[in-house]
């Protein structure tokens, strides 16, 4: 007797996401960002606030721990760019936003955060990075504009 192997599709929770069309301004310098809006939050790429704060007092590195299948966030150290970070706006077109399933650790402790695979990259909410690395967050909803300032700390809003 033979055994059939049958393979079964496991579909992971997606949500409804659209491309921000929120200018973004850092310690009031304009950057443009691919980010993301899902259930009413903005979505960044860790990378690229890595890179947009680096300098700062919330300047932080981000890694992997292939031991720990894990990314890892370390504060007060210079970024280390990969290549692609604040890349150009890819259009505005909605994507597919996959709940991730990445651990994420934050100066080496395990920290659970909400986060989404978009066209392959993980997004984080950026009030929880903000939270961890204590830089504030404005929202200003007649300009739509969301400000990123580090000379702040975080507070919820």
């Amino acid at each position: 007797m033979s055994e059939k192997t049958v393979s079964v599709a496991v579909k992971q929770p997606t949500a409804p996401t659209t491309p921000s069309a929120s200018d973004v301004l850092v310690d009031g310098k304009n950057v443009s960002f691919e980010a993301y809006q899902i259930a009413g939050s903005n979505y960044f790429k860790l990378r690229d606030l890595a890179m947009a704060l680096d300098g700062t007092d919330s300047s932080f590195d981000v890694g992997w721990d292939a031991a720990k299948k894990a990314i890892t966030l370390t504060s007060g150290k210079a970024y280390k760019p990969v290549g692609g970070e604040l890349a150009p706006r890819s259009g505005q077109a909605a994507k597919s936003a996959i709940q991730a399933s990445a651990k994420l650790y934050a100066d080496g402790r395990e920290v659970a955060l909400a986060a989404y695979t978009i066209g392959g990259n993980n997004y984080f909410k950026l009030r929880d990075i903000a939270k961890i690395f204590d830089f504030g967050v404005t929202w200003d909803p007649k300009r739509s504009l969301v400000g990123i300032d580090t000379s702040i700390p975080y507070t919820e809003s």
